[in-house]
């Protein structure tokens, strides 16, 4: 399967729609600028994979800091906006920046910016300038894709998926889980991945019951369980898939749960369209799983949005009280952990469309 290579964007028209929306709703929260530290953020209003930098936006104007490392590059990638490489102390250059722009209120992302950051921007500012703590505005943004982020998106699950197909006949007894996760690395990197989208996680026998186990130096044994968590970073968007193989033949109580985890996992998809309660999707299948049984052996929420991060908005749990809008992409992922002996996971990564929803991961047979 031969994949285009990933082309960087640059900073045009669309991101500057995107870095105005947020301006506008600024305003709505009484901010005049908003000082950005989160690199999925930035990436996203500015098309430009941000590493080590940081952003103030307003009505005023827009600025890009970084060092010297990337400071050339970026300024080569981001002709619209203004790439500053402060000479000293970057906080003491935002707190300039506000200062100048003459900004009273401004945001800072709260779950981004470390205490110690924010109390060097704030020792630099003068009393008249307030910063408020806030968290949402541009992840809220993100939740649902354009069709360039789908396209991204897409090719990292077909990188994924392709991974699946190569390692399946490598899964055998003998070979250890630490050399599954070695070998999934090195294809998805020659197959057009940046890199993981976090560790590997390849869990055989009793370790399959651990559900983030650190894939180790066990070797698989005949006729168990191989739990295998994988996603890829295509063009800075993830994937997230797990896919449970077998090493022989599947005995009675593997079979019964595997097939109790795929039918919860298709009742939720079911339910998948604009407009649905988040919620209700997570009791689609936690529900049924209770009806079989095995409601205390499935503890986490049934899925998570997968986009610049491959844990963002919206979370699939049973808490959510919100709806599902068309152009949402997250993982659905029922599963059944008995304790000592095996557990078994099925996530598969959904789109809502406009009439329903796709799934875009699909079979290894396919």
């Amino acid at each position: 399967m031969k994949l285009p290579l990933y082309r960087p964007e640059r900073y045009n028209g669309k991101m500057n729609t995107r870095i105005n929306k947020i301006i506008k709703r600024l305003k709505d929260q009484s901010l005049d600028g908003f000082i950005l530290s989160s690199p999925p953020n930035i990436s996203y209003l500015t098309g430009y994979r941000s590493r080590d930098s940081y952003m103030v936006i307003s009505a005023k104007g827009n600025f890009y800091l970084t060092d010297s490392r990337y400071f050339h590059e970026a300024k080569k990638a981001l002709a619209g906006l203004t790439v500053i490489q402060p000479k000293a102390s970057v906080f003491e250059k935002i707190s300039e920046i506000c200062k100048d722009l003459r900004l009273s209120c401004v945001g800072f992302e709260e779950r981004h910016l470390s205490f110690a950051e924010y109390s060097r921007i704030r020792k630099s500012l003068s009393d008249d300038i307030g910063l408020a703590p806030f968290y949402g505005i541009i992840e809220e943004e993100r939740q649902t894709k354009t069709r360039e982020e789908l396209a991204k998106i897409k090719q990292a699950i077909d990188i994924s998926m392709e991974a699946f197909r190569f390692i399946r006949d490598y899964i055998k007894p003998g070979v250890k889980e630490i050399e599954i996760a070695g070998e999934l690395e090195r294809f998805i990197r020659y197959h057009g991945a940046t890199t993981s989208s976090f560790d590997i996680i390849v869990g055989s026998g009793p370790n399959s019951s651990f559900p983030h186990h650190i894939s180790s130096e066990r070797r698989i044994k005949k006729d168990e369980a191989v739990l295998v968590d994988m996603g890829v970073d295509y063009a800075g968007y993830k994937s997230d898939l797990t896919r449970v193989f077998f090493s022989g033949k599947m005995n009675p109580l593997i079979r019964r749960i595997y097939d109790i985890v795929l039918k919860a996992q298709r009742s939720a998809l079911a339910g998948i369209k604009p407009g649905a309660m988040i919620g209700k999707i997570d009791s689609l299948a936690r529900d049924y799983i209770g009806k079989m049984g095995y409601a205390s052996y499935f503890g986490h929420g049934l899925g998570h949005g997968v986009g610049l991060e491959v844990h963002e908005k919206p979370n699939i749990n049973k808490k959510n009280d919100r709806r599902l809008k068309a152009g949402m992409v997250f993982t659905i992922e029922p599963a059944i952990y008995l304790p000592n002996k095996f557990g078994i996971r099925l996530e598969d990564m959904v789109l809502v469309t406009k009439k329903g929803s796709e799934v875009l991961s699909g079979s290894l047979d396919k």
